[in-house]
């Protein structure tokens, strides 16, 4: 980058001819003020000077500094390849409306202990009682071993849910697959849907198994967003035992 393009970028001419404008503006009244009052001469020359000094610092700091959406920082702190401008912090704005967008989170973790039809029907308690106040829906499956879940609904409510959900001591090993923009929910009835595999029929089992493969003679959990979803969409059509509300 020249130094003639970096120094619009961090608006320097801007600054200075902002600066001179207003300190023409000032050194007229002052020159009207004096005269009236008598004044020294020296006064308004010291005054002057003063205003000089100042058009080399404010360039100073426009160079060193610049003020962004979270207050001013220094020009090592700011992403180099673009200005804060008017159109960047329009973009901003834009960003957080978008938020008010529907969102999806899928997320697999492993359970501490080995679970169970009791424990699902506890989850699913819980998300049934609190979901729907903050306008969360979903499907969850549950093995022995993991836990595999959709949750759908507004970004901050949908993001607070899932750090609660990271704090909760009955698993470990929270792994996030997916975070994204949807444009409608997948399971808008139900607040939260359980699914337990567990003692899957033999029929069942093999076709699950050859769809997404075995892990020491269980069903190997998917771990991307189609996988799941296609998953999911296979065990609601087979109508496997579960709870929604």
């Amino acid at each position: 980058m020249s130094l003639f393009n970096e120094l619009k970028r961090r608006k320097v001419f801007k600054v200075g001819i902002t600066y001179l404008l207003i300190a023409w503006v000032v050194a007229q009244i002052l020159e009207l003020v004096f005269d009236s009052f008598g004044t020294p001469d020296w006064v308004l020359k010291s005054a002057l000077v003063l205003l000089a000094t100042g058009f080399l610092f404010a360039l100073f700091f426009a160079w060193v500094f610049e003020i962004t959406p979270e207050g001013i920082k220094s020009q090592q702190e700011v992403d180099q390849s673009q200005s804060i401008t008017p159109q960047l912090i329009k973009s901003i704005r834009e960003n957080k409306t978008a938020n008010r967008l529907l969102n999806s989170i899928i997320y697999k973790s492993h359970s501490k202990d080995l679970a169970n039809l009791d424990l699902v029907e506890s989850i699913l308690e819980s998300s049934i009682r609190n979901n729907p106040i903050h306008g969360i829906t979903g499907v969850l499956i549950v093995t022995e071993t993991h836990f595999l879940q959709v949750l759908e609904g507004e970004f901050e409510p949908l993001n607070a849910t899932f750090q609660k959900i990271c704090l909760d001591k009955r698993h470990d090993t929270v792994q996030l697959i997916s975070f994204t923009e949807i444009k409608e929910r997948r399971f808008s009835e139900w607040a939260m849907h359980g699914i337990g595999l567990f003692d899957l029929n033999r029929e069942l089992k093999l076709k699950l198994c050859l769809e997404f493969g075995e892990d020491q003679g269980n069903i190997r959990l998917p771990t991307t967003a189609t996988e799941i979803l296609h998953l999911m969409d296979m065990l609601l059509s087979e109508k496997t035992p579960g709870k929604d509300d």
